[in-house]
């Protein structure tokens, strides 16, 4: 019973810390695309409700992004904003088709580099939005960022953006008295759009619905992909797929604009505490009580608290970890991450994620060509015909073939393959390269089966994947007992340390 309110707390405090931070935004990309601010208030409440409702991520915020700002701002000036509602209607239709067929499986072999950029590009992009409003009354801004690190500190129970957007609000009504706030937020009960909409252009109106389809695509499944790896869970792409063209199929029908996942606001939820789909339901509950039963508080809150929060929050939404692997992982690493970062702030995201697959499939290809073998993952669980014969309880694993991101899936599946023995040895002898989102998976998937009681050693390693497994740190993660370049040296430890299980287990019967 604690742990089930703990995690509804959660859910509420994410919720309604996501909403605090979306309503600016939606206000903003509203006026931005040219509908106005309700339309971008209807898109988050409505859009982002049937997104959290059909989705297959439960911590997924949705609402408007800037990435499809260009595309829908050039719509709107050539069809009107019944042309930019219907593009995005087709758009739904075409996210619910690609969910259908299953597409939404393909964002899971994107190597890791890519996403790591695609993550701190976005970072980059929402800390770079806040700062016209932080600027415009410094000193709320700076009173909120410490009050939310102060809370950060000291006063872990208390949800820290809502610490620190009362910090900014009570300064701001006391001593600074800006005028630079939210405002008054006109809203009404919506109707439907059909009226509207011009179908007569919809041939037209193709074409920049396939971009919105893509950019919302891909930019709600990375986010959702970076939401998986916060909070350790896997969600389903496809259904994903499906809830976000939904959503943004009645966005569209309520006059809202088009709609995706969000790093940023997702990042909010994950970092207040949201872990399951109640969070994103409360967040659009949130922001119709803040607009209808709040609206004398929220029209006076400080745009430079919302700004602070939007700073802080993508400071810690970006993927550090990846810059910490820069100096020891390979030059094509830090290459590809650092030009998907750039690309996603100068250009956008699909631009960016095209080239970083681009330029990670030219290096597997330059890879596998030196390579004498043509497969790219093949993984069998049937046991290697060493020198030395292993302990009965021992289980070798053979991989064939080099190890790239695409066969990171094949991994994944392959340990849910392997028997219940205690001792498991990974035969790495055939194995001629693994790269860095191949290694970074093997650690997982040694992790897992350590945390499951299997005591996991890695043999028969050539240079080149034990040199990659020393410079991303994996070595030192499993530690060097386990990690040996003779097949046989893991095989002798494996079946040393079922002997003594034996022993201490006959010697525990005894007793």
């Amino acid at each position: 019973m604690k742990k089930l309110w703990q995690r509804i707390r959660g859910d509420v405090v994410g919720g309604a810390t996501a909403a605090v931070v979306a309503l600016p935004l939606a206000l903003a990309f509203g006026i931005a695309s040219g509908a106005g601010a309700v339309a971008g208030l209807y898109a988050a409440i409505f859009g982002g409700l049937v997104a959290a409702v059909f989705g297959g991520c439960s911590v997924q915020i949705t609402g408007p992004t800037g990435a499809m700002m260009a595309v829908l701002v050039s719509v709107a000036s050539r069809f009107g904003i019944g042309g930019m509602l219907l593009a995005g209607c087709l758009a739904g239709l075409l996210q619910v088709l690609f969910g259908l067929l299953r597409f939404g499986r393909f964002v899971k072999y994107l190597p890791q580099p890519v996403i790591a950029g695609f993550t701190n590009g976005v970072s980059i992009l929402f800390f770079m939005t806040a700062v016209g409003d932080a600027r415009q009354t410094l000193v709320v801004t700076v009173i909120t960022v410490i009050a939310i690190v102060f809370a950060l500190r000291f006063l872990k129970k208390v949800p820290e953006s809502l610490f620190g957007l009362t910090a900014g609000l009570i300064a701001n009504e006391l001593f600074i008295h800006s005028t630079h706030v939210v405002g008054d937020l006109p809203f009404q009960v919506p109707k439907l759009a059909l009226g509207i909409m011009p179908f007569s252009n919809i041939g037209h109106l193709v074409m920049p619905a396939i971009t919105i389809c893509l950019l919302g695509s891909i930019s709600s499944l990375l986010s959702a992909e970076v939401t998986d790896g916060i909070i350790g869970v896997q969600h389903n792409s496809n259904r994903e797929l499906i809830g976000q063209g939904i959503g943004n199929i009645v966005s569209s029908l309520v006059g809202g604009i088009p709609v995706s996942g969000a790093v940023a606001r997702s990042g909010v939820n994950v970092q207040s505490g949201g872990r399951t789909r109640l969070s994103g339901i409360l967040h659009s509950i949130f922001l119709i009580l803040m607009v209808l039963v709040l609206s004398p508080v929220v029209k006076r809150i400080p745009l430079a608290s919302l700004a602070a929060i939007l700073m802080v929050a993508s400071v810690r939404t970006a993927d550090w970890k990846s810059l910490k692997r820069i100096p020891r992982a390979p030059w094509r690493y830090g290459a590809i991450m650092t030009i998907t970062t750039l690309l996603t702030v100068m250009k956008d995201l699909t631009v960016a994620v095209g080239v970083g697959v681009v330029l990670a499939g030219i290096v597997v290809l330059v890879e596998l060509a030196s390579s004498p073998y043509k497969k790219v993952v093949n993984v069998q669980s049937t046991a290697a015909a060493p020198v030395f014969s292993p302990h009965p309880d021992v289980e070798v694993a053979s991989f064939h073939g080099p190890i790239f991101f695409v066969g990171v899936e094949n991994m994944k599946r392959f340990g849910k393959e392997i028997s219940e023995k205690h001792n498991l040895v990974l035969d790495f002898s055939d194995v001629s390269t693994i790269d860095e989102t191949g290694a970074l998976a093997l650690r997982d998937f040694v992790c897992q089966h350590q945390e499951e009681g299997k005591s996991v050693y890695i043999g028969g390693l050539n240079k080149k994947p034990l040199r990659i497994l020393l410079r991303m740190g994996i070595v030192e993660t499993l530690g060097r007992t386990r990690v040996c370049k003779s097949l046989e040296s893991a095989l002798k430890r494996a079946s040393e340390e079922a002997v003594r299980d034996e022993r201490i287990l006959s010697s525990l019967e005894s007793a």
